[in-house]
């Protein structure tokens, strides 16, 4: 949608309604006019009829004034006078072009006549109006001209005043000082609009710390639980040194590590920092480990991985938040994805993970998605989902300073 300014939009509206109050101060006035120039006219046609004689029988009439009885008019002419009483006035056109303006009449003895006011060459507001559409086009422009100058000083004041109260919004350090310039602000709207806006940051501050807090509280409590875990992990693996490592034991490990990666992903939300820059993380063991770590689970759903590396990619960003959201995205494609190959195609710019949707989706990729966009736009990068044709495609992307080749 095409958006225009403030300004521009009022100084429009503000020209329209000129326009229109000229229109109509204009066709008010000619209508004035008309009603006028008919009353002259009426009241003459009595007063010459006033003057004539009871019998009317040879009225002497001024100029452009004819009786007439009423016998005697063309039948079209008796029709338009219709049945009306003595004494109403009728105005028509007659077959000559002419313009009359006719008085019923009625003699003592019951003559019926019609008194005649030609009035063809009397009708000045008519033939004023050719000559008067020139000056009145120059008044109308004039109008508009006046109404563009008033809009654009009027609403440019006021635009003035918006965009200089926004500078205020943004460069504003708190709520606080919302609250201040509202009560300094004397538009009563816009006072509203700051207060409206400072009670939202409010509750935005408030929303956030609320999530800050609980996921320290998260965090800290996953510790203990975690220590525990690994010890008594540790003193399964000493016990069972001996004897093949068991089924049991290495879901045991791998839901540990999950554990791990989802406190430190509690952590790393509750950061307001981006965790980047100066810690290089190889691309090849983070992948290579997360493949071993979850064939298992992909196996059991009947898929694999089809992993391809650029030679020598190494990712900007610390190996633990890289592996964390790695972990996230390849444990989605298993969850949510059917048999088959998972394909992951990392290079200089992207990551690609690509595989079959399942035929029955599982709830709650939502969220997970949600969180890994959280997650990657902690080490700076960007996270995209499509879904077409049946096959899933989630692309992480990152800047061209947050990889590089290495040996």
């Amino acid at each position: 949608m095409r958006r225009r300014s403030l300004r521009h939009a009022l100084v429009r509206r503000w020209m329209l309604f000129a326009a229109l109050l000229s229109l109509l101060f204009a066709g008010a006035t000619l209508l004035l006019l008309f009603v006028l120039e008919d009353s002259f006219i009426d009241r003459r046609l009595r007063t010459v009829a006033a003057t004539l004689p009871a019998d009317m029988r040879t009225p002497a009439l001024p100029e452009h004034f004819q009786w007439v009885a009423f016998d005697r008019l063309p039948a079209a002419e008796r029709q338009r006078l219709g049945d009306r009483g003595a004494g109403t006035i009728t105005e028509f056109r007659r077959d000559d072009g002419r313009y009359v303006h006719a008085l019923r009449l009625s003699a003592a003895d019951g003559t019926r006549a019609v008194l005649l006011y030609d009035v063809t060459g009397e009708l000045t507001v008519t033939a004023g109006l050719r000559a008067g559409l020139g000056p009145a086009a120059a008044v109308f422009g004039s109008t508009l001209l006046c109404a563009w100058l008033l809009a654009n000083a009027f609403v440019g004041r006021a635009q003035r005043h918006a965009r200089r109260l926004l500078s205020q919004v943004r460069s504003a350090p708190d709520p606080a000082s919302l609250d201040a310039l509202a009560g300094a602000e004397p538009v009563h709207e816009f006072a509203e609009i700051l207060r409206l806006h400072a009670d939202v940051w409010r509750g935005r501050h408030q929303a956030v710390e609320r999530e800050r807090q609980t996921l320290a509280f998260l965090a800290h409590e996953l510790r203990t639980p975690l220590q525990s875990a690994r010890t008594s992990l540790a003193l399964l693996e000493e016990a069972t040194a001996a004897t093949p490592s068991s089924p049991a034991l290495s879901r045991l490990r791998r839901a540990l590590s999950r554990l791990e990666r989802a406190g430190n992903a509690i952590l790393w939300l509750s950061a307001d920092t981006v965790l980047c820059g100066g810690q290089p993380t190889p691309a090849r063991p983070v992948l290579d480990e997360l493949v071993d770590e979850l064939q298992p689970l992909a196996g059991a759903r009947a898929q694999a991985f089809d992993v391809r590396i650029a030679p020598g990619l190494c990712w900007d960003a610390p190996r633990e938040v890289v592996e964390t959201l790695l972990a996230n995205l390849l444990l989605n494609a298993i969850q949510h994805g059917d048999a088959g190959v998972i394909g992951v195609e990392a290079d200089a710019g992207r990551l690609v993970i690509c595989n079959r949707q399942a035929a029955a989706d599982v709830p709650g990729f939502g969220l997970g998605l949600e969180i890994a966009r959280r997650l990657a736009a902690r080490v700076g990068w960007r996270l995209e989902m499509q879904v077409a044709a049946g096959m899933a495609r989630c692309e992480l992307r990152w800047p061209a300073a947050t990889s590089g080749t290495g040996q």
